[in-house]
């Protein structure tokens, strides 16, 4: 009888501790309007879908503008490309043609999402040599050397800024310029507590560069939200279905997070999946992962 009323108590205990999460989850919605300028900062391509593919579609049904950066093509992953191109051995030309598969399937992505092409902006950084230009190449003269596609600058039709090199000093000035020309109200990124290099990296990239252009004088401030990718197994463990809700991970640490639960509605959560299965060349080695986010919300943390 006493382990009987002890297990009640230890369900209604973790009962309310979920119900507690829950609760702290703010409902607030980025401000979306007419007016609203979204600028998406992708580590690869499929990030943007997994974390803001509602959010894309609710901004541009607002009659809002939206662009997506995409900070490397997502070249430099050996299993997916010894998958998808059935080699053991990938030289550089097969990561640069695995990169290039990939920006036709974020293009075909985004499309379905209501974008246009002229909106989609592929950076060509090294895929995960990210955080070696945040911290080992941030201003060194010599550039970073990606040891997949053997490159030390972006395609020249890539480079906002002429003569771009790997380095974290150029790509500061890239971002720079995208954001003096599109004038975002929002910026979305990556987490800095996200477990993957590539997608901390880009947080304090974008972050550092927002900071910069306000010390060098007076202009619109955006407000930022950041998403999370890759923090151990969730959300995978939430389950997957399109009706559930995605929460915060319970073992997320930072307490001063400012948690932001975007509803989607039904025809958004199942764009956002059709979207998700565009990158075909993902859903051979991470389908399970990818689909996880194609849930009823999305979550954000207010900056």
């Amino acid at each position: 009888m006493r382990r009987k009323v002890w297990l009640m108590f230890a369900l209604l205990a973790l009962f309310a501790s979920h119900a507690a999460r829950a609760a702290e989850l703010r409902s607030l919605e980025p401000p979306i309007s007419q007016q609203t300028r979204l600028l998406v900062f992708s580590p690869h391509p499929d990030d943007e879908c997994l974390g803001a593919g509602g959010l894309i579609q609710r901004v541009l049904s607002e009659g809002g503008k939206v662009k997506v950066a995409f900070m490397t093509s997502g070249d430099g992953y050996p299993e997916g490309v010894e998958m998808e191109e059935h080699i053991s051995h990938p030289k550089s030309e097969d990561y640069l043609e695995y990169g290039k598969e990939r920006e036709e399937e974020a293009i075909k992505a985004l499309t379905l999402l209501g974008m246009q092409k002229q909106d989609i902006v592929f950076l060509g950084f090294p895929d995960g040599g990210l955080n070696y230009l945040l911290w080992k190449y941030r201003s060194d003269p010599q550039a970073y050397t990606s040891p997949f596609t053997l490159k030390r600058q972006p395609m020249p039709k890539d480079m906002i800024v002429p003569d771009t090199q790997y380095n974290g000093r150029d790509l500061t000035k890239e971002i720079e310029q995208l954001l003096l020309d599109f004038r975002p109200t929002l910026v979305a990124s990556t987490s800095s507590e996200d477990l993957h290099p590539d997608h901390s990296s880009t947080y304090y990239f974008v972050n550092g560069a927002l900071k910069a252009l306000k010390k060098k004088g007076p202009s619109s401030e955006p407000k930022m939200i950041t998403f999370l990718i890759h923090f151990g197994q969730w959300p995978v463990g939430q389950g997957s279905g399109t009706g559930s809700r995605m929460n915060p991970p319970e073992e997320f640490t930072n307490p001063h997070a400012q948690w932001i639960s975007f509803k989607l509605q039904p025809g958004e959560t199942r764009k956002k999946r059709e979207a998700i299965l565009q990158y075909h060349t993902q859903m051979l080695v991470l389908g399970r992962f990818l689909l996880s986010f194609g849930r009823s919300n999305e979550l954000f943390i207010l900056e």
